[in-house]
This record gives C-alpha cells, sequence and structure tokens, in this order.
C-alpha cells in the first residue's frame, strides 16, 4: 500500500466513526484485515512503539480500537484483548501480515493489521550466504509475515557480490504493482541498504547475481537508506512474474529486514 492510501485510509476511516453513530460489529474497517498472533509475542518486541489503552464500558473494540489506531499515523496493528471480554487496547507499529501463522497458541489474540494481502509471505527464497558470525539474520527472516524491527529478525548476506541477493519463487507468474524492502533500524542502513535493484522474470535458468541482467528491472534505490526507511517500489499497471530478485549493488553487507509483494 502506499503512503498515500495510507493516508487516503485513515481520513476515510475517522470521516466514518465521526459520521456515523451506529456501532460497528465484527469485520474491518477500511484495510484492516484480521490475523492471529500471540499476544505475548507483540508485547515482548521491545523494538517497537506500542500503546495500551482501557476500553471504555460498552464501547465496541471494532470501532474504538480502530479508531485509536487510525488517529495515529504510527499504528500498523490493533488487538483487543482479552479475547472472551475484552478490556484493552494495544496497538502497535509491528509489522504483520494477514498470512502470518502464529505458533505460539497459548494466548493467541484475533488481531487487525493494516498490510495488505500479499505474494511474499511463505514464498521460497534463495539467496547468497549469510555470515556466520549472525546465525539469526536467515533468509527466511523475510517471508514469515512478521516484523519487530530487531536487526537479528533481519537477512544479512556475506561481503562479495556473488552473496548480495535474494530470489523469491512464487512457483508460478503472480502479478503485483508493488515491491516493499525494509531497510534496517540503526546508522548502518546507509551502507547496508544502498544501490538496491529489483527485477522480475519468469525464466529459472540464471546464474545469480550475474545474470539478473537479463531480467526486467522492476524498480531501484539508486542512494543510501536512512535507519529505518521503507522503500517502496511500484509499477505503473500490473507485473506477471514468477520470480523477484533483489541484488545491492554497493560493495558492503547486504541486509534487508522485511519484504512485501502485492
Amino acid at each position: 500500500m502506499s503512503q498515500v492510501g495510507v493516508q487516503l485510509c485513515r481520513v476515510w476511516v475517522t470521516m466514518l466513526l465521526l459520521l456515523l453513530s451506529a456501532p460497528v460489529e465484527g469485520g474491518e474497517l477500511c484495510l484492516m484485515r484480521s490475523v492471529l498472533i500471540s499476544l505475548q509475542r507483540v508485547q515482548a518486541a521491545s523494538f517497537t512503539k506500542q500503546e495500551i489503552l482501557d476500553l471504555p464500558l460498552g464501547a465496541r473494540p471494532a470501532l474504538y480500537c480502530s479508531n485509536k489506531c487510525t488517529l495515529r499515523d504510527w499504528c500498523q496493528l490493533w488487538c483487543a484483548y482479552p479475547s472472551n471480554t475484552p478490556t484493552h487496547c494495544l496497538v502497535s507499529n509491528i509489522t504483520v501480515m494477514p498470512t502470518y501463522q502464529e505458533t505460539n497458541m497459548a494466548d493467541v489474540l484475533t488481531c487487525h493489521t493494516t498490510r495488505p494481502k500479499d505474494l511474499a509471505t511463505y514464498a521460497n527464497i534463495t539467496a547468497g550466504k549469510q555470515p556466520m558470525s549472525d546465525p539469526l539474520r536467515v533468509k527466511e527472516n523475510l517471508l514469515d509475515g512478521f516484523y519487530n524491527y530487531n536487526t537479528d529478525h533481519c537477512f544479512l548476506t556475506e561481503l562479495s557480490n556473488s552473496d548480495r541477493w535474494f530470489t523469491l519463487d512464487f512457483g508460478q507468474p503472480k502479478c503485483f504493482q508493488h515491491v516493499i524492502l525494509y531497510a534496517q533500524v540503526n546508522y548502518l542502513a546507509i551502507i547496508q541498504f544502498n544501490n538496491v535493484q529489483v527485477r522480475v522474470s519468469n525464466v529459472t535458468a540464471v546464474t545469480p547475481p550475474e545474470d539478473f541482467a537479463a531480467y526486467d528491472l522492476f524498480g531501484e534505490f539508486p542512494g543510501a537508506a536512512s535507519p529505518g526507511q521503507v522503500v517502496e517500489m511500484k509499477s505503473p499497471k500490473p507485473v506477471c512474474a514468477r520470480f523477484v530478485t533483489g541484488h545491492m549493488l554497493y560493495n558492503y553487507y547486504f541486509q534487508v529486514c522485511h519484504i512485501e509483494v502485492f
């Protein structure tokens, strides 16, 4: 979702909440989508911004909590808890995709995320080698549908050009217009996310990254990212492809923390 789209969504929801006096039960307002996630996982995300708000007596969580999230430009997720008789709203900037699959079902909640349904979550991924000194920063971190702004939840490659890449495989051609990449939140983003190209193709027989130039250029980010920058590449019309590649041309370790394709 583009930043303009997010702002229009927030304005639309705010106007709706002001104009309608009838409560909203169930469902989701605007582009918010339901997702199951552990309350413990959300609250333990120490690198995120979040607030816990008291739910007024008689208030409808779907209306009250959605409104509180919408009025905070950093909010990407809201949850009402406990599940049976909610008394609190938790609003957070944590990134959770609608297709995220929770593994800790002990305290799972039905929360609501502003993130779109996408193709990257749980796609197949291949990538260059990662440093042995950073065993947690594996390529699978990019596709689990969850990002809490901890750099150990990112993917880091080795230094050489032969390793500064990743390829998503959707199994068959899929159509999309957006590729979004999240840079890390610390100052190293300026050298670990710098001069990045995204290419697309339906051809499998190439040697990465040397032969990526044979793929169609979807978008590029020619400069150095700022800490925590969300880089959005958008095509003017839908592109249909099986493979999406990312390649950093700058001669340093490549680190990317989250990917969305929709």
